[in-house]
């Protein structure tokens, strides 16, 4: 019996392998919008790293239709979802390690004195209505890497499900195969 016929990657390798660029990409995203606060050209670069990381997720799903096995649209989300809960991972460690090394106050104090603003002033009554803003405040100041990481966790979560409902959706509908992808080659050889 012959074992060196290659066993097709499963959909938690597949999507291990992925989550790796796509985690950069996000941990990008993340710094350049920190940095972007107060400086929008770099907020800019950070928005185009996360479409690009969203851009990967379809891209990964599309290779392993391709070269693995043709699946559906619940298996296409499952990996859409693996990608980004491990990408979500690397993230927060990234995360992590600004906020506790290098941070040094920079976001907080940011926050804070964009809270001071009038027009953030007007939304934070509107929406917290029936909160004093004495109240209010000393929620703020007990805001600590922990309680920061808490959130950034489960905002990944949160932002996974999106994510992967539509490159889920985008994937299962895109028709790809073996046999397209070599007349396709084959008219260019031509050409």
């Amino acid at each position: 019996m012959d074992n060196t016929t290659p066993h097709p990657m499963t959909i938690v390798q597949s999507a291990s392998h992925a989550a790796i660029k796509v985690g950069f990409l996000c941990s990008v995203s993340f710094l350049c919008t920190i940095r972007g606060i107060t400086s929008p050209g770099i907020a800019t670069i950070g928005h185009f790293a996360g479409l690009l990381a969203i851009y990967n997720i379809f891209k990964n799903i599309l290779r392993y239709k391709l070269f693995e096995q043709d699946i559906r649209f619940g298996r296409c989300f499952r990996m859409a979802m693996l990608i980004c809960i491990f990408a979500g991972l690397l993230t927060n460690v990234v995360q992590y390690l600004y906020f506790q090394f290098f941070d040094k106050g920079y976001f907080l104090s940011t926050m804070a004195t964009m809270m001071e603003m009038p027009e953030y002033q007007q939304m934070i009554k509107s929406v917290f209505a029936g909160v004093p803003q004495s109240q209010l405040d000393e929620a703020f100041l007990q805001i600590n890497v922990p309680t920061l990481m808490v959130q950034f966790v489960f905002m990944n979560l949160i932002l996974s499900v999106p994510v992967s409902l539509v490159t889920a959706a985008l994937a299962a509908m895109t028709k790809i195969s073996r046999k397209t992808i070599n007349q396709s080659e084959n008219n260019t050889e031509k050409e």
